[in-house]
């Protein structure tokens, strides 16, 4: 009885569930071949150790090398306050109100301004205020003499760049030749009234996309400041192109703040002086009908002298309106200046900024760590792959795909 016994549970299925409703042999069972274990990764990387070790120690290399070799950076900051001037009300400086001088005909009321503080950091970014610091001369480490940034970018190669260049650097060396093939030859730098270039040259654009590169700007929405940080080569010749950044990026919001009434100025100041030279005229013309005709008696002559007084009362009017326009676009350009307000100026750096070796060896040595261990589950499963008949078809086929004839030939 019980050989039947035995025998029935025996053919019996494995997986079904017992009649009292207990869970079958399958949740308890063994692991299916699909399952991995602890134990079976703990025995691949226990088989593949060396791989592992090797692999992470050829980047720990490679970093630790790359931390030493890297060329050092320093970044100076410079903070400004974004002033945001009212434009309602006009004062100036002493405590003078506008109420003072509206009985002379001044009235110290602004115009309102197309740009706005939360457009700064786009100004220091503009290609007037880069143009500007490239033409500024700076002296630069291992320079023997000061240049501009312009000749400095554009200095002839040394042999370890011609080197790298058309070694390791040579798909870049490519798409640069490429490109500018297909752009063509930079437009002619125009020049202005001045003289000066109006259209950037190749060098200055040369110069513009590298200078770009090491300027930015941050706002701290909360205080309200501005900062201006840049980063170069050296600490000295960081402070250097960051004050020479925070002087031009000041001249430029400037300029752009008082474009409108500088020009209204020049249109004053012109038809001041014309009125001035017209109410001299009439009044030599009437001191000359005067000096000949001292007691005009007849109709005609008095008819003229009253003609040439009113001439002069015009001419007064007007040189006295013009002049009082004068003082008021003087006191308004006065009142717009100045617009920026230098918090902190740019000081040599102290310690570098980049590269931080630590990090660099910590970010190589993790990445040869994960890739080692990858490598090991890979030669892992080819060779467990090997031992099936269809896993080794597919492999060779994978094998013969990816790598060429020649390769063959020479590996055997």
């Amino acid at each position: 009885m019980s050989t039947a016994d035995d025998q029935g549970q025996t053919d019996g299925p494995p997986d079904s569930p017992s009649g009292d409703g207990a869970p079958g042999a399958s949740e308890y069972g063994p692991p299916r071949e699909d399952e991995v274990s602890l134990l079976d990764i703990l025995l691949v990387l226990a088989r593949h150790k060396t791989l592992i070790v090797r692999t992470t120690l050829v980047f720990t290399l490679l970093g630790v090398t790359y931390a030493l070799l890297a060329e050092e950076e320093f970044t100076s900051e410079a903070r400004v306050v974004r002033e945001a001037q009212s434009e309602g009300s006009g004062s100036l400086p002493g405590g003078i109100s506008s109420g003072a001088l509206s009985g002379f005909g001044i009235n110290l009321g602004g115009s309102a301004s197309g740009l706005t503080p939360a457009a700064y950091p786009d100004v220091l970014q503009s290609r007037e205020v880069r143009l500007a610091v490239v033409r500024d001369t700076f002296r630069f480490p291992g320079a023997e003499r000061p240049m501009t940034y312009v000749d400095y970018v554009n200095r002839p190669a040394g042999p370890l760049s011609t080197v790298l260049d058309y070694t390791l650097w040579l798909p870049w060396t490519l798409k640069g030749m490429v490109g500018q093939a297909i752009s063509g030859s930079p437009a002619p730098a125009g020049t202005t009234d001045a003289g000066e270039p109006l259209i950037p040259s190749e060098e200055e654009n040369n110069a513009l996309k590298a200078v770009g590169s090491m300027v930015s700007a941050s706002v701290d929405d909360e205080t309200g400041l501005m900062t201006i940080s840049v980063t170069a080569g050296g600490p000295q010749i960081a402070a250097d192109l960051a004050e020479s950044f925070l002087d031009h990026f000041s001249i430029r919001v400037r300029e752009i703040r008082t474009e409108k009434v500088r020009e209204r100025l020049e249109f004053v100041e012109g038809r001041y002086e014309e009125a001035e030279q017209e109410l001299e005229m009439a009044e030599e013309r009437l001191a000359q009908f005067l000096e000949r005709n001292q007691n005009p008696t007849t109709a005609t002559l008095q008819f003229r002298r009253d003609r040439l007084q009113r001439q002069v009362s015009f001419k007064e009017q007007l040189y006295s309106s013009l002049q009082s326009q004068l003082t008021q676009t003087r006191l308004d350009l006065q009142r717009r200046q100045p617009v920026v307000t230098v918090v902190e100026k740019p000081v040599r750096p102290m310690k570098r900024s980049a590269p931080q070796r630590t990090n660099l060896v910590l970010i190589f040595l993790a990445v040869g760590g994960v890739l080692g261990v990858g490598g090991a589950f890979l030669y892992s499963y080819i060779e467990n792959s090997e031992e099936d008949s269809e896993e080794r078809e597919k492999i060779e086929e994978v094998k013969q795909q990816l790598i060429p004839d020649g390769w063959k030939y020479v590996s055997s």
